[in-house]
């Protein structure tokens, strides 16, 4: 094998999507935004339904996240309440 032949390996090369957050992780990442995050603002960012959107949230509730919603006049806002200074 030469010099040049290991320089153009593709096993070297890092899988892509490699250290891409898994769809749960982005969404509790904006949940724990101070501000929050919209429906429209998951349906945008992920390209989903609002109905798939509120079923997301509504997972990461079953899973254990506390969630506030407060009500905006551009709609309702969600994020993860802190517990003791832990999200």
């Amino acid at each position: 094998m030469t010099v040049s032949e290991v320089k153009t390996r593709k096993t070297d090369k890092p899988e892509p999507g490699a250290n891409k957050l898994t769809r749960p992780a982005q969404l509790q990442k904006l949940l724990t935004r101070k501000s929050g995050v919209s429906i429209a603002q998951l349906q945008k960012t992920f390209g989903w339904q609002p109905h798939t959107a509120r079923a997301a949230i509504s997972a990461q509730r079953k899973a254990g996240c506390e969630i506030a919603r407060s009500d905006t006049d551009k709609g309702s806002v969600y994020r993860i309440v802190e517990q003791d200074g832990v999200q």
